[in-house]
């Protein structure tokens, strides 16, 4: 993905509601299988979460691959991901 595609899907994540909330459960089946309906219909997924700032990264690292999605962008407690492939 080269800059000018992920600044485009940036602009469309600053204006995109969120779509699921990561709660104090964690990352559960029925969570990951919910935001991988909506990332292969919108290629595309936007998560808040309720973790430190120290856990955000780890948080991360555990999503990217259970999406097989890649990190767009993450703004305070909003993360976004798109389809690997996109």
């Amino acid at each position: 993905m080269n800059g000018k595609e992920k600044r485009n899907l940036k602009s469309i994540a600053k204006v995109r509601p969120v779509d699921l909330k990561i709660g104090k459960k964690g990352l559960t089946d029925t969570f990951l299988e919910e935001a991988r309906k909506i990332l292969s219909r919108d290629g595309m997924v936007k998560l808040s979460h309720s973790f430190a700032r120290d856990d955000r990264n780890e948080l991360i690292c555990k999503i990217e691959p259970m999406l097989s999605a890649n990190l767009i962008e993450k703004v305070g407690k909003t993360l976004t991901f798109s389809n690997a492939s996109a």
